[in-house]
């Protein structure tokens, strides 16, 4: 069941803009609209697969966040720099490693995150929404994951909560946020991480860009979104960073998705200059990293 949204889900407006189509190449094979709110100028996929509905699209082995598969060229590259991210994301929160240690990510898949964290010295806690996910990563964590934000106690408090790559998946957009300026906390930061719309590998693969990913991707930030959106819920930003081995990932998907083949070396050229030309200009990286403070 599909459910069409006649107002921005950020900031309400109801002058909406037909953007593109694009197609999901994971599951369904089908066709989905995304709109732009002429307002806010945040992109949305509309209509969307209704909250109850929307777990078929994600049941493929080639949704690498719930699956393990090292089959094929792309995952195995995938699994090949992911020892080398996840030390790199503990380094870029080893800053905000000071009084009270609680981390929670959420939409933590695996786990894989998390065990980096606890590893860091983090007390650590999930949440997951896939229930056979989820108990992947308890097996590996030996803690119990949360299925829901609802779920998790109400006392406690974090210095940090992640979400990578997730919430461009959330439906609750203005629950989640509430949920944010309530549990972290004094001093503590929200981070997420997040595809980006107006990268250079978006505006050169349009419709076959894979980051749209839709309709499992509900809504496609960039930096003046997101921050808008953030700002709205009492949040500034306190830094920015580029993901620099997304748009490389993300072009090698792209390419096979428009031209049915697998192109290394355009890949990544064009994942190449998307980083070049996000460094020298805008800021502009296929996905960025974004640290919010709570005002």
């Amino acid at each position: 069941m599909m459910e069409k949204l006649s107002a921005c889900p950020a900031c309400g407006e109801s002058n909406l803009l037909p953007f593109l189509a694009a197609k999901d190449y994971t599951v369904s094979k089908e066709n989905f609209e995304i709109d732009r709110c002429r307002a806010c100028e945040l992109l949305f996929t509309n209509p969307r697969p209704t909250a109850t509905e929307a777990g078929p699209y994600y049941k493929s082995d080639n949704y690498i966040s719930h699956s393990d598969t090292q089959e094929g060229i792309i995952n195995k590259l995938y699994h090949l720099v992911r020892n080398f991210t996840l030390k790199q994301k503990t380094g870029w929160i080893e800053k905000e490693k000071t009084g009270n240690l609680e981390l929670l990510d959420i939409g933590c898949g695996n786990g894989h995150f998390l065990n980096a964290c606890q590893k860091a010295g983090w007390k650590i806690s999930g949440m997951e929404l896939d229930p056979a996910t989820a108990a992947r990563a308890e097996a590996a964590l030996g803690i119990d994951i949360y299925p829901s934000i609802r779920e998790i106690p109400k006392e406690a408090k974090f210095r940090l909560i992640s979400l990578w790559h997730v919430l461009e998946h959330v439906y609750e957009l203005d629950e989640y946020f509430e949920f944010f300026k309530s549990r972290i906390a004094n001093e503590g930061v929200l981070i997420l991480a997040l595809p980006n719309s107006k990268s250079f590998d978006a505006n050169y693969f349009k419709e076959h860009w894979a980051a749209y990913d839709v309709p499992r991707h509900i809504y496609h930030f960039d930096p003046i979104t997101i921050e808008s959106l953030a700002k709205k819920h009492g949040f500034k930003l306190k830094s920015k960073r580029g993901q620099i081995f997304d748009s490389f990932y993300i072009s090698l998907l792209s390419h096979e998705y428009k031209t049915g083949k697998k192109k290394l070396i355009s890949s990544f050229i064009i994942g190449l200059w998307s980083n070049i030309s996000a460094y020298f200009g805008k800021g502009n990286y296929s996905s960025n990293l974004y640290i919010f403070e709570h005002v």
